[in-house]
């Protein structure tokens, strides 16, 4: 038992190391989307696949009620998977294309090769000239497939679902406290 704990926590660390030396530029660059788009009055929509939705939530309760300082709420929407309606695998894409507006950003974390939904509201931010960060594993051609020169591709440098959610709620941390940083002390 020992050595499958030491295991888990050499992948976690190798992951960690691994990211900060190829990630901090796109981390820093969709930290500055972000406060570009907030301070412009523009919205945070977010999603995620499987265990990934909880990142998604987690993200736009930090926008909402802050990580390190006490603040006004910044707009921020996770986009829900609640649905009842026969088209449920469209739940997604039919928020965007209700609320999403030009300017407004989809952060879309994923942890799977491939998510319909997902793949479908990020095709709907994209007829509504929204902006997408996504913040995925190793493999998601299909999610990166999507993605224009605008837009932020996010990689972690794992294969393993749960290795790229623990990063994924990292990067969500890491990201509200830049956006938090920037804005309000100006750094």
């Amino acid at each position: 038992m020992q050595d499958t704990i030491r295991t888990y926590f050499n992948e976690s660390i190798q992951i960690q190391v691994a990211a900060a030396d190829t990630l901090a530029q796109p981390i820093q660059h969709a930290a500055e989307l972000m406060v570009s788009s907030l301070l412009e009055g523009h919205r945070i929509f977010s999603c995620g696949d499987g265990n990934s939705t909880f990142v998604a939530h987690h993200f736009t309760d930090l926008l909402l009620h802050g990580s390190r300082l006490e603040r006004p709420p910044f707009p921020a929407i996770t986009l829900g998977m609640n649905s009842t309606h026969p088209n449920q695998h469209e739940c997604l894409s039919r928020q965007i294309s209700a609320l999403g507006q030009s300017g407004d950003l989809l952060i879309a974390f994923v942890s799977r090769h491939h998510s319909d939904r997902v793949h479908q509201a990020m095709e709907a931010a994209l007829s509504r000239e929204m902006t997408i960060v996504a913040v995925i594993g190793e493999e998601a051609p299909e999610i990166t497939g999507l993605l224009g020169p605008t837009d932020i591709e996010v990689r972690i440098p794992s294969r393993h679902a749960a290795r790229i959610v623990e990063q994924q709620l990292f990067f969500s941390q890491l990201l509200v406290d830049l956006i938090e940083e920037r804005i309000f002390q100006g750094e």
